[in-house]
């Protein structure tokens, strides 16, 4: 054989090797899908009647933020689908359901509390001061968590009931239809920690085509979620659409410190893991009610994104290895969690390298393929490696098809511009999975390497703020 057609050969393995262990991963989600659909989301309507017969908790939403140009519009528009569902019945959800807004920015605090004076629904602001330190000495958002948990255990907005507590990033929406589905679950859990799923149709048509490809992998991925909350083991764990039994949230803390000197960038996923060490697998559940959110604007500010997850969870897998309760776990259940938190990352930043060699791999293929056919070489694949190559297409094809087609659900398009975007998420995958791909292997790369600083920068909650931000990193 020659010197290209060893080559080839060996890419081709290589290429095999890395494909299978994505399928792998790819085969779970879809197990969820195909086998549990009816559990990953609530598909029966709740009315406010139906509410009247539950003995409901209280409830809490808390939208905690930064303050970062953009996001006080975005709170906004959360806050006011919270009102359309308060207006159905004042008198009865203003006795259980509240707002609470935990800002950084003491401007951004009074400003909410002026417009929002009138609201239907109760809203409070939590201003978090500048020189407040937490006892560990906590950085980024878990600051503000904690500062609001220590509110909390003074006996602020304290219900003489079961509270649970609804975490919203700045952007997130529940809408009122969604929010009484939820309320129904809470009325009769035992758990203590629940998610749900997340799509992402807000502002869609304002984000770059490469994001809302990008986005499009990840109600595929709340696939995977489900079962990871169902069976209690936090390989994963989203801050939106979390839900904290409020006495567990108080006990437990986001006093999460720092990870030699470094705060930690994925605060969820830390307090996952604190959870699990604390109640164990019981603990956790799954809501199965829809959150909706928004797409980055930009590649820049999606790449930096899935840059920060990986890194965050590189972090808080570090340090859960360093804890006690961890240590005195039995080895098939440190095992568990540290073996498969490894197998999420992997299989995420070798996106990027399967992406790569199928573009380089595929033109090669072509013209082999090509050839034989012409009758100028025998070649062709063993039947058996060319229907695995079909199916492990097909699983990852129909992945973002389905997530595309659950982000365009609640976009406000025609059904003929959502059937154009699912199409055009469908082409425009193996572009968007080379950069997502990057992003995480990038971010393994600079830990291996040792590059360990961190800095919170949320994601611009606005087109205007995304763009400014843009043009700050092209100054600087």
């Amino acid at each position: 054989m020659t010197l290209a057609s060893n080559l080839y050969v060996a890419v081709g393995r290589v290429f095999l090797v890395l494909i299978t262990l994505i399928a792998i991963r790819m085969f779970s989600y879809w197990y969820s899908f195909i086998f549990h659909w009816k559990r990953y989301r609530r598909l029966d309507p709740v009315t406010t009647s139906e509410l009247h017969a539950l003995g409901v908790p209280y409830v809490k939403v808390q939208i905690t933020t930064k303050g970062s140009p953009g996001s006080t519009e975005v709170i906004l528009r959360g806050i006011h689908n919270i009102e359309s569902l308060v207006l159905e019945d004042p008198q009865f959800y203003n006795r259980f359901l509240s707002v609470e807004v935990v800002t950084e920015s003491a401007d951004q605090s009074a400003y909410l509390e002026h417009v929002l004076a009138g609201s239907p629904a109760r809203v409070d602001t939590l201003a978090v001061p500048v020189l407040y330190e937490t006892p560990n000495g906590t950085k980024l958002k878990a600051r503000g968590l904690h500062y609001a948990v220590e509110y909390r255990r003074t006996g602020w907005n304290r219900a003489p009931g079961k509270t649970f507590i609804v975490h919203y990033d700045e952007e997130s929406v529940f809408t009122p239809a969604e929010l009484r589905k939820l309320i129904k679950v809470l009325a009769s859990t035992t758990c203590s920690v629940l998610e749900g799923p997340i799509y992402y149709p807000l502002e869609y048509s304002q984000a770059s085509v490469l994001c809302r490809t990008m986005e499009a992998n990840r109600p595929a991925g709340c696939f995977e979620c489900r079962h990871v909350m169902e069976s209690g083991v936090p390989l994963h764990l989203h801050g939106s659409n979390l839900v904290v039994d409020e006495h567990f949230e108080n006990t437990l803390g986001w006093d999460i410190g720092c990870l030699d000197g470094q705060p930690f960038i994925s605060e969820d996923y830390v307090f996952g893991m604190k959870a699990y060490l604390a109640g164990g697998t019981s603990v956790f559940g799954w809501h199965g009610c829809v959150m909706l959110e928004q797409p980055p604007f930009s590649v820049r500010s999606a790449f930096r994104q899935r840059y920060r997850w990986i890194f965050g969870v590189l972090q808080g897998i570090t340090m859960a290895r360093r804890t006690a309760a961890f240590k005195a776990l039995p080895l098939r259940q440190r095992l568990k969690l540290t073996v498969g938190t490894a197998y999420r990352i992997a299989t995420f930043a070798l996106g990027s390298i399967v992406g790569t060699l199928s573009f380089a791999y595929l033109p090669v293929l072509v013209v082999r393929s090509i050839n034989a056919v012409s009758g100028r070489h025998t070649f062709y694949l063993p039947p058996a490696l060319t229907l695995w190559l079909a199916i492990v297409g097909f699983l990852w094809v129909g992945s973002v098809f389905i997530g595309a087609w659950y982000n365009t659900t609640d976009a406000g398009l025609t059904p003929a511009q959502r059937c154009s975007q699912v199409a055009v998420a469908v082409v425009l995958v193996p572009v968007a999975g080379v950069l997502e791909g990057s992003a995480g292997l990038w971010a393994v790369t600079e830990w291996l390497r040792g590059k360990r600083k961190v800095v919170w920068l949320p994601t611009p909650k606005t087109k205007a703020a995304d763009t400014a931000v843009g043009r700050g990193a092209t100054a600087a």
